[in-house]
């Protein structure tokens, strides 16, 4: 079995899922759970992806030149 998640925001759009899994024959579960990350690992990701729009990036071209080695 694969398990396969997605995530939809409107109405529409969850019929239309809907019907089409009922039309394969295919066993859904739905939940509204949601993913709730840290907040440091959400101020981390903000600070990363403000890093990048300033420019503040460093370029490596292969794993050992980040490793050091």
């Amino acid at each position: 079995m694969k398990t396969i998640t997605i995530h939809l925001e409107n109405e529409e759009a969850i019929k239309a899922v809907k019907a089409a899994l009922k039309a394969l024959q295919v066993d859904y579960h739905e939940t509204n759970q949601t993913l709730n990350y840290p907040n440091h690992v959400v101020a981390g990701i903000e600070k990363s992806k403000n890093d990048l729009r300033l420019g503040k990036v460093k370029k490596f071209k292969d794993l050992n030149s980040i490793l050091g080695k």
